[in-house]
């Protein structure tokens, strides 16, 4: 038994040594996919914790060319839209009925251009066609004398216990255009002095702010209470627990820190979240989109149902389409040179992906936790002490008792993750098991039991 459990360990140190520089870089994409798989497992039998996202973005992508009327020159650099641009793009979504919308874009405009006069309203006209709706804002913290260039009617939040800790702001820095508000709810997307927020091993997105004794929600908040049906008077954000919390009416408790922030989880399992087949009143199976996006070109295709070529994509981005109808609608930027964010294990988003999952994690709940450190090194341990029973055993009863404790030992780990929804990579432990099967098999019994046998037949 020696020699296995020597060898036993020395290969398990390695095997550690890989998950653990792995679960901090995210370099090694074969463990990440298995991450993802074995996160997808888990959150298949998490019972009723965690839900099905709802939501679609309407993507401002490279593909699009802004609108141009009586104009031959071309834009350097990244072009800039025009109030008729996003007039455009939100008269679309109007004709989708959608229940909630967020925008995210604080265009400015150039005023000089015959799409951006102040005398023509056809963003004001394009905005009162949808359901009051999330516009997004930046706010900063530039000291007590800052001074506000203009004044935004933030709504207030009701507060229990003390909020000091929480990011605060003076004024608002980025504002939504006059006639865009017209129909819109200020809420912020970023706190501008906010920094250090991501970092290398975590991310934390603002969901609340504090100027003077008001708590205000971020657009994250809003549009995710909006899309639910909870009114801003429904919303508590409590801090007398041991964990503080936002309580989304009846609709969901949102774990947060003390500086108003949510964790953003490294991994989330949102990628199998995208799509599900149901049936239909007439008893047809159709794709539901819980998770999906559409670019405005395609979104363009809505309105034109007397094209032949328009019908043809019609017909095959319909479940995408019915989704808009049906999901919160989060209207934004995806250009190459909008993603600049780097998320600990190397993913580079913009500003609107990092957005719309903090809104899917909401939505469906995955506010999901890793192990800490003490609890990972407690079950390698565990297997350490597994694989020294295991190691005595007969090689007959071996190999089946060696695979029945490998699936008692995973499902202990399932009902963890259904209890409190952290977890951890699954490499270690499974290469662990693995191992005591492969070394049990392949190395004999130690010498001197072996040596032993026949003296005894003499």
């Amino acid at each position: 038994m020696r020699q296995r459990f020597i060898t036993f360990a020395v290969l398990s140190l390695v095997l550690i040594g890989i998950g653990e520089w792995n679960l901090r870089s995210g370099k090694i994409a074969p463990l990440n996919t298995l991450n993802d798989l074995w996160l997808d497992f888990c959150v298949g039998n998490s019972g009723d914790k965690i839900q099905k996202p709802s939501l679609t973005v309407v993507r401002i992508n490279d593909g699009y060319e802004p609108l141009n009327i009586g104009e031959d020159k071309t834009q350097s650099g990244t072009p800039r839209l025009s109030r008729l641009d996003f007039a455009t793009i939100l008269g679309f979504a109007a004709k989708m009925n959608p229940k909630a919308v967020s925008f995210l874009p604080t265009p400015a405009f150039d005023e000089e251009n015959v799409l951006n006069k102040t005398d023509i309203v056809p963003l004001k006209d394009a905005a009162m066609q949808l359901p009051r709706f999330a516009v997004a804002t930046t706010i900063s913290d530039d000291g007590d004398k800052a001074i506000e260039k203009q004044p935004v009617q933030y709504t207030s939040l009701k507060v229990e216990g003390d909020a000091s800790s929480v990011l605060s702001f003076t004024r608002t820095v980025r504002y939504p255009d006059p006639q865009i508000l017209s129909n819109g709810i200020p809420a912020f997307k970023a706190i501008e002095s906010a920094r250090g927020l991501i970092g290398d091993n975590e991310a934390k997105i603002p969901l609340l702010a504090r100027k003077g004794d008001q708590i205000i929600p971020s657009i994250i908040l809003t549009s995710v209470a909006s899309h639910a049906g909870v009114a801003p008077e429904e919303i508590t954000v409590n801090f007398t627990g041991k964990k503080p919390a936002i309580q989304l009416g009846e609709y969901r408790t949102v774990p947060i820190n003390a500086d108003g922030t949510m964790t953003l989880p490294n991994h989330s399992g949102l990628k199998h979240a995208l799509m599900s087949q149901q049936r239909n009143e007439e008893g047809k199976i159709e794709e539901k989109y819980h998770l999906t996006s559409l670019s405005v070109d395609e979104l363009a295709y809505t309105g034109e149902e007397n094209d032949e070529v328009a019908k043809r994509i019609l017909s095959s981005f319909q479940g995408k389409f019915k989704s808009l109808s049906e999901n919160l609608v989060v209207i934004g930027f995806d250009r190459t040179a909008d993603r600049h964010i780097n998320l600990p294990g190397g993913e580079v988003l913009s500003e609107t992906s990092l957005i719309t999952r903090a809104m899917a994690v909401i939505q469906s709940g995955r506010f999901l936790t890793w192990w800490p450190t003490w609890g990972r090194w407690l079950a390698v341990a565990a297997i350490a002490l597994i694989a020294l029973i295991l190691f005595k055993l007969p090689k007959g009863k071996f190999a089946p008792l060696t695979i029945a404790a490998g699936l008692l030992y995973f499902s202990v780990w399932i009902l963890i993750f259904k209890t409190t929804l952290s977890w951890t990579p699954p490499f270690v432990g499974l290469t662990m098991f693995g191992l005591i099967l492969l070394v049990g098999l392949l190395i004999p019994a130690d010498a001197k039991k072996v040596e032993e046998a026949p003296a005894a037949e003499s």
